[in-house]
């Protein structure tokens, strides 16, 4: 039996114990009643990314219904975002969702549907607020957010995605030199995966928009490239130039790796992984980390 699996068992046994000593300890959970009178049944509650990744950790409050005037159960998600209740089986039960990485977009509530409801959580907006206040990690959720190019095109994260395996956001200024020297293998590694990425070499230090698009020009590259506002420094507590953060089909943050590329076979490396056909979501805090992917 798997961790998972063993938590999971502990805390129906547990369940079943509550109810039953809600209920006079009948040794029978189907005649297991609640004072109405009613039936009680476990009611399991699992919440995850849209990648399926359990969102373990998060607090997770159940109520009797949307007026949130009677709550039945608060707790926190176990490794497989899940936690168990005991009620009846006929109710219009809420839950509440807190306490979870930065990015998701939370509703205020979330109907239960049966004994076993699975809610998943997508990215949000980002906005002004976002951009002052929120710090984002590895395997947070990347909020939507639009970049405008020098020749004003818009480009949006979530259209993106719509077609893209992968987003690549690399931070670089013009007089870092490790950035200079990195660009040719992002942008050799580029052309091979163009059809299953995006890359967006954002500068949130120096330069004009008129000075990047010469730079950019001058140098051939194709990918896009663009000023950005400072706070994202701040929002990705940016340690060293270049950064590179991958962000999945999903929307995560599955990868923040500090320090220049040094060659296009590196680059390829690094984005491979999240680019499969297959591929199952990991978070990775460095390239080196990421296993290697069988052509």
């Amino acid at each position: 039996m798997t961790k998972c699996k063993l938590l999971r068992a502990i805390a129906l046994t547990m369940a079943f114990a509550m109810v039953l000593a809600m209920a006079g300890c009948s040794n029978d959970p189907a005649k297991t009643q609640d004072p109405s009178g009613e039936p009680v049944v476990l009611h399991t509650v699992k919440v995850v990314n849209q990648a399926g990744t359990a969102m373990s950790k998060c607090s997770i409050e159940i109520y009797s219904d949307a007026s949130k005037t009677t709550q039945l159960y608060k707790g926190i998600a176990n490794e497989e975002g899940e936690i168990v209740f005991g009620a009846p089986r006929s109710g219009a039960y809420v839950a509440v969702i807190s306490k979870l990485p930065q990015g998701y977009h939370v509703e205020e509530q979330y109907p239960l549907a049966g004994e076993e409801t699975q809610i998943v959580l997508a990215p949000g907006i980002m906005d002004e607020y976002v951009m002052d206040n929120s710090v984002f990690s590895l395997g947070d959720a990347m909020m939507d957010f639009t970049l405008t190019l020098p020749d004003s095109t818009e480009i949006v994260l979530s259209d993106l995605l719509k077609t893209k395996k992968a987003v690549v956001l690399n931070f670089w200024f013009m007089n870092c030199q490790p950035c200079k020297m990195e660009f040719p293998y992002i942008q050799e590694g580029y052309e091979q995966l163009t059809e299953d990425i995006a890359v967006l070499a954002m500068n949130p230090v120096d330069s004009t928009m008129e000075d990047i698009a010469q730079f950019q020009a001058s140098n051939g590259y194709t990918f896009a490239m663009t000023k950005c506002d400072f706070r994202w420094q701040e929002m990705l507590k940016l340690q060293a130039y270049p950064t590179t953060v991958v962000i999945d089909r999903y929307g995560n943050i599955c990868l923040i790796h500090r320090g220049g590329i040094e060659s296009t076979q590196e680059f390829l490396d690094m984005v491979n992984y999240f680019i499969q056909d297959d591929y199952k979501q990991q978070f990775f805090k460095s390239a080196g980390q990421i296993p290697a992917v069988n052509d």
